[in-house]
């Protein structure tokens, strides 16, 4: 199990950093190796180098719901990672907000960014789920508005249908990239659509490296947006509790990215503030493993005080919940 080590960075060093970090062209390069090599849960907090001149050799990016990004670098320095970080072309804006709801103009991208937005919108359209893997990738990192959300969400979903069962790797890579871009702009309250990808009934399962993104994601979607009414998707929270009572067993728990699945789809239930929600913490508390009940105990805890600020009920909701759980840590 990997080692929480907390990090400290000095305002200025970080400041020289971002300064000089060309992060548009790290994330391109980064998403394009990464496959499914890692996923930031499994990596270390380190502390960010003093000099920012380094080669990455290779790493993994992930988009928030926020608008923002993680990433976790492996450089010539050693590891970097990066929480919470703007792309230097656009603000920060979450996706779930549309511009008509926000009163305010969507000025993300800039013009000649717009024009590359809508090119490969295009592009998108015109070849489909024949579409190359690099090109999703692409998609991942591209802000839309509201009209170009409604346009690329059924195109995103029909290559996830298309191609989740594909044996190629770079295929499959780009399915990620489509899950994660996908679920980061979907509405709320058309989420329960994901509940097909996690049926157990399917002809062939989904691949643990997409059942990792999809969980998540869902989980990353109700951790900026608590639902302020309990339980909204329960077809969706019974599949991930499904999930989780098939990777929770001490002898499947261990095997590549079980674990990882298991803490996010427990965590996903708890932030969709289902009526399973106690009965996964209580399954978390049981797990002979301290070590897998520590990391979710822990992921709870940050969550609660996410929703301390966002919304008190859902974070005194989850509190009692833990109190009614105490978790032997």
């Amino acid at each position: 199990m990997p080692q929480r080590v907390e990090s400290r960075t000095e305002p200025a060093q970080a400041e020289a950093f971002f300064r000089d970090f060309d992060f548009d062209a790290l994330l391109k390069a980064s998403i394009e190796q990464q496959g499914f090599t890692a996923t930031l849960k499994s990596l270390n907090k380190v502390r960010l180098p003093r000099s920012p001149m380094m080669t990455v050799i290779e790493g993994v990016v992930e988009e928030q719901p926020s608008g923002r990004y993680d990433a976790a670098f492996q450089t010539d320095r050693g590891r970097l990672v990066l929480r919470g970080a703007e792309r230097v072309d656009r603000e920060s804006v979450d996706p779930q907000l549309m511009p008509s709801n926000t009163g305010l103009p969507f000025q993300t991208t800039s013009g000649s960014g717009q024009h590359v937005v809508e090119r490969l919108l295009r592009e998108l359209a015109d070849v489909g789920s024949d579409a190359p893997s690099s090109l999703l990738c692409e998609i991942e990192l591209l802000p839309f508005d509201s009209t170009q959300r409604e346009a690329v969400l059924p195109l995103l979903w029909q290559y996830i249908l298309d191609h989740r069962d594909s044996n190629d790797r770079s295929r499959l890579a780009a399915v990620a990239a489509a899950i994660r871009k996908y679920i980061a702009i979907m509405p709320m309250d058309r989420m329960v659509e994901l509940a097909v990808l996690l049926e157990a009934g399917h002809r062939s399962p989904l691949p643990t490296d997409l059942e990792v993104e999809v969980v998540k994601m869902i989980y990353r979607n109700f951790e900026v947006h608590p639902p302020v009414v309990a339980d909204p998707q329960p077809e969706l929270a019974q599949r991930l509790w499904e999930m989780v009572q098939a990777y929770i067993n001490p002898r499947i728990l261990l095997r590549d990215k079980h674990a990882a699945i298991a803490s996010l789809a427990v965590e996903a239930i708890v932030a969709m503030r289902s009526p399973l929600a106690e009965r996964a913490w209580r399954a978390v508390r049981a797990c002979p493993y301290r070590w897998f009940t520590e990391l979710v105990s822990d992921d709870l805890g940050e969550l609660h005080g996410r929703w301390s600020s966002k919304n008190p009920d859902a974070a005194a909701w989850l509190r009692q919940l833990r109190n009614n759980v105490s978790p032997q840590v």
